[in-house]
C-alpha cells in the first residue's frame, strides 16, 4: 500500500520535495554558521577586552613611577626617607593604582661609594644595610619603599643578587625604558606567590658622591613590587564572566582565572595570544566559559530544520493526496457507465473543488502580504506603548517618587527615544536602495539655507555658503538632502562649543558637483576617519551622544549607491572638512544653465 502511494507521485512531486529540503538545509546551514561566526566575534572581543585592560592598567601603573622620577628631580639629592613618604601618601596608590604593592626607590651604588651610601641612609634608619652578598662589582639596593611597614623586608634588597631582577633593571638602564622583571618571590610575599618588579630608570644630572654614575648620569631607579594574584584582582575585577584565561611567563604560571573553571566543561572557543608587557612575553590562554555558551546558545538553527522537515512532510501528504484524487478521477472517469453527463458533473465537481484551494491559496498570499505590511509599519508601535506608559507613570506618581526613581524614570525615557531614533535611522538606512525619487531642479543655495533651518541645532551655530559656479543642478533632491543634511547634523552634534560655523563651499568639476562641509569643531583623529562610516559607530560613548550611528552609514550607503564619493580633510579652524562628490551626468549639466533660466523666470512670474 505504503509503495503504491509513493509510486503515485510524478517526478515534478519529488523535485518540489528535494528542492524544500534543500532549501531547508541551507537555511539551517547558513543560520548555524552565522550564529558560530557571532559567537566567535565575542569571544574574539572579549578576549581582548581582557588583555586590554592588564595593558591600560599596567600604562597606568608606569605613569605613577614616571611620577616618582619627576619628583626625585626636584627633591635635594640625598633627600630623606620622609620626602618620598609624603610623596607616595599624595600619590594614594591604594585607591587610585589598586593591585600595587607599593612604590620606592632603588638607588644604583658604584662599590667605590658603598661606605658614604651605607652612612647618609642609616642616618634616617640605623637598621639599614645591603642584602644579601653577591658577586656582582656594583649595588642595587632598595633605599624607599611605601608604605613601609608592610614591605620593610624589602629594604636594603640587592637586585644584583638574583638575576631576574639584575637583568630587568639593567635593561631598564641602559635601554631608558620601563621594564618588568621575569617571575620572581617577593621577600614580603608570606604566601611565597609569583610576581614581579616595574622598574622606570631614573637619570639625573645632580649625581652626589654617595650614589650614581656622575659619568652616564644614572642614578638608580623608582620600581613597583607586585604580586600577580593581587595585580589580577585589581586590574581586572570588572571582566566579563564570559572569559576564563590563565597568564604564563615563559613555563611559569604567573595566574589563572578559576571563578568559573569546571573540569568537565569544554569550551566553545580557545585561543593563545602572546603579548609584550613591557620587556617580556606574557602568554594568555584564554577560553570561553559555561556562562558564555549560555549566553550564545540558540535554538533557531534547530527550529529552522524541524519546521522545513516538516513542511517537507507535508508537502509529500499534501502531493499523495492530491495523485489519490487524481487516480480515483481517473478510475471513476473509465469505470463509469452512467454517461457523459454524469462524467461532466463529477469532472465539474472537481474543478470547483481546486477552484475553490486556488482561491483559498490566493487569499493566504493576500493575508501574508497584508501581515507583512502591517508588521513592518508597526514596529514602532511596543515603542509609543512604552513612552506612554512612563508618560503615564510620571504623571501618576508626580513628586511621589524618590530621586533616584526620577532619575530611573528619565532614564527610561531617554532610552525609548534614542530607540526611536535607531529604529528611525535603520528604516531610512534600509530604503536606501529603494527605488530612486525622480529627478528634479534644486536652487542649490537656497536648498542649503532650508536644510540648515529645518534640522535643529543650537542657536549659536552660523552657516556660511559659497556656492561658487553651482546655481541649479537636476538631481534626487532626497538622497542628496539625506547626504548634506546627515553631514552638517553630525558636525553640529559633535561640536564641542556651544556655537560654530559651518561652511558649505561647492564647484562644478568633472561631471560631478563637489560640496565641501567643513566645520571648526575637535576634528576626527586620521585613525578613526574610516569607522565613523561603519554602522553604530560613535567616537564618544552611548551614553555621551545622543545619534544613532548611523548617519555617516547613511551617507556612504547613498553615495556608493549613486557612484559618487568622499573623503575627510582636517582645516585650517582645526575642524573636519568632508569633500562629497555628487555625480552629475554631462547632458543634466549642460540643460541646468537653460533649465536655471527658466526656473528664475517662473519665480519673477
Amino acid at each position: 500500500m505504503k509503495k503504491r502511494m509513493f509510486r503515485s507521485l510524478e517526478w515534478y512531486h519529488w523535485f518540489v520535495v528535494f528542492l524544500s529540503l534543500a532549501l531547508t538545509l541551507t537555511a539551517w546551514h547558513v543560520t548555524r554558521t552565522q550564529a558560530h561566526e557571532k559567537a566567535e566575534a565575542l569571544f574574539k572581543f572579549q578576549a581582548g577586552q581582557v588583555i586590554e585592560l592588564l595593558q591600560e592598567r599596567m600604562a597606568k601603573y608606569e605613569e605613577a613611577l614616571k611620577a616618582g622620577v619627576a619628583m626625585l628631580q626636584v627633591l635635594p639629592a640625598e633627600m630623606e626617607r620622609k620626602d618620598w613618604r609624603i610623596f607616595a601618601e599624595s600619590l594614594n596608590i591604594e585607591a587610585r593604582f589598586p593591585g600595587i604593592n607599593g612604590i620606592g626607590v632603588i638607588h644604583y651604588v658604584p662599590a667605590l661609594k658603598k661606605t658614604e651610601f651605607l652612612a647618609w641612609q642609616r642616618a634616617g634608619l640605623a637598621s639599614f644595610d645591603i642584602f644579601p652578598t653577591h658577586q656582582e662589582a656594583n649595588f642595587w639596593p632598595i633605599s624607599y619603599i611605601e608604605p613601609l611597614e608592610s614591605n620593610f623586608k624589602a629594604v636594603g634588597l640587592d637586585m644584583a643578587h638574583e638575576a631576574n631582577r639584575f637583568n630587568a633593571a639593567k635593561r631598564a638602564r641602559d635601554e631608558r625604558t620601563a621594564h618588568v622583571t621575569g617571575p620572581i618571590i617577593l621577600v614580603q610575599d608570606d604566601k611565597q606567590t609569583p610576581g614581579f618588579l616595574f622598574f622606570v630608570p631614573w637619570f639625573s644630572k645632580k649625581i652626589p658622591n654617595t650614589y650614581g654614575d656622575a659619568k652616564t648620569e644614572f642614578a638608580g631607579l623608582v620600581y613597583a613590587p607586585f604580586i600577580v594574584n593581587k595585580l589580577m584582582g585589581g586590574a581586572l575585577s570588572n571582566v566579563s564572566d564570559l572569559i576564563n584565561f590563565k597568564i604564563y611567563d615563559g613555563q611559569t604560571l604567573l595566574f589563572e582565572d578559576q571563578k568559573h573553571s569546571d573540569a568537565s566543561f569544554e569550551p566553545m572557543f580557545t585561543e593563545a595570544r602572546n603579548v609584550e608587557i613591557y620587556g617580556r612575553t606574557w602568554r594568555f590562554d584564554l577560553e570561553t566559559s559555561a556562562a558564555f555558551a549560555q549566553q550564545v546558545e540558540t535554538l533557531q538553527p534547530t527550529i529552522i530544520l524541524a519546521t522545513g522537515i516538516l513542511i517537507d512532510i507535508l508537502l509529500i501528504t499534501l502531493f499523495i493526496l492530491l495523485s489519490n484524487t487524481k487516480t480515483r478521477a481517473t478510475e471513476i472517469a473509465y469505470k463509469a457507465t452512467e454517461g457523459l453527463t454524469k462524467r461532466q458533473q463529477e469532472l465539474e465537481l472537481i474543478k470547483d473543488a481546486l477552484t475553490k484551494q486556488n482561491q483559498e491559496l490566493l487569499e493566504a498570499n493576500k493575508e501574508l502580504d497584508r501581515f507583512a505590511f502591517v508588521a513592518s509599519h508597526d514596529l514602532k508601535a511596543p515603542l509609543r506603548g512604552i513612552a506612554q506608559l512612563t508618560e503615564w507613570i510620571e504623571d501618576e506618581t508626580h513628586g511621589k517618587l524618590s530621586v533616584d526613581a526620577q532619575h530611573y524614570l528619565a532614564l527610561l525615557k531617554s532610552r525609548v527615544l534614542r530607540l526611536e531614533k535607531l529604529l528611525n535611522a535603520l528604516l531610512q538606512y534600509s530604503r536606501v536602495d529603494k527605488k530612486a525619487k525622480p529627478e528634479e531642479l534644486v536652487n542649490f543655495k537656497a536648498f542649503l539655507q532650508e536644510l540648515f533651518s529645518l534640522n535643529a541645532h543650537p542657536e549659536g551655530f552660523e552657516l556660511r555658503i559659497d556656492a561658487k559656479n553651482v546655481e541649479q543642478i537636476w538631481t534626487d533632491r532626497e538622497a542628496l538632502e539625506r547626504v548634506v543634511g546627515n553631514i552638517v547634523n553630525n558636525s553640529v552634534k559633535h561640536h564641542n562649543r556651544g556655537n560654530g560655523v559651518i561652511r558649505v563651499t561647492s564647484v562644478m568639476s568633472d561631471n560631478c558637483v563637489e560640496i565641501s562641509i567643513a566645520d571648526d569643531g575637535p576634528g576626527i583623529a586620521d585613525e578613526h576617519r574610516d569607522k565613523v562610516f561603519e554602522l553604530f559607530h560613535t567616537l564618544k560613548p552611548r551614553d555621551e551622544v545622543e545619534g544613532s550611528g548611523l548617519g555617516l552609514a547613511i551617507v556612504k550607503k547613498i553615495l556608493e549607491k549613486k557612484g559618487g564619493d568622499y573623503r575627510l580633510e582636517s582645516n585650517e579652524w582645526g575642524g573636519l572638512t568632508f569633500v562629497v562628490r555628487w555625480p552629475v551626468k554631462v547632458r543634466d549639466h549642460k540643460e541646468n544653465q537653460k533649465n536655471g533660466a527658466n526656473y528664475e523666470r517662473s519665480d519673477h512670474r
